[in-house]
């Protein structure tokens, strides 16, 4: 399986689920690993699939935060990070390693709204963050085996 295989077959897992593991760097230096809206399902959010296409790495992920975050405080500390798609019952899993990214620019910021947050973000704006996730090295997890590849 080439690169470009491994990456389709890690896309056809992200898009399809709603929720991904999110983890960080905390200040002791220990991960910190949360579940959070995976904005790369299709299903759930089809208006965000434009937001991948001119990423020159096809395995981005734009997430959301509330910046009043113990999280947002991680990030901005030690911007390594990882996420974990999985489906459980098929013990099938990818994990991308790489750097995750506080976005600043308040057009794509309000691109990625949606509608119903204000139940995540009760203070809107003034407590939302964008964050960019590029990976650079991923793993898949299937039958009973483990490829590793760098991006």
């Amino acid at each position: 399986m080439n690169l470009t295989e491994k990456q389709a077959e890690c896309l056809k897992l992200m898009e399809s689920l709603s929720v991904v593991d999110f983890s960080t760097i905390d200040k002791n230096g220990f991960p910190s690993t949360r579940a959070m809206l995976n904005l790369r399902n299709k299903q759930a959010y089809p208006h965000l699939t434009a937001l991948y296409e001119p990423e020159t790495n096809p395995l981005t992920v734009y997430l959301t935060t509330n910046t009043s975050s113990q999280k947002f405080g991680e990030i901005q500390q030690n911007g390594k990070a990882c996420l974990y798609f999985y489906e459980a019952h098929a013990f099938h899993g990818v994990l991308l390693q790489g750097t995750v990214e506080i976005v600043t620019d308040n057009d794509l910021r309000r691109r990625v709204w949606q509608k119903g947050w204000e139940m995540y973000y009760p203070k809107g704006d003034a407590d939302y963050t964008l964050l960019r996730f590029v990976p650079d090295k991923l793993k898949v997890y299937a039958n009973f085996s483990v490829i590793t590849e760098h991006i």
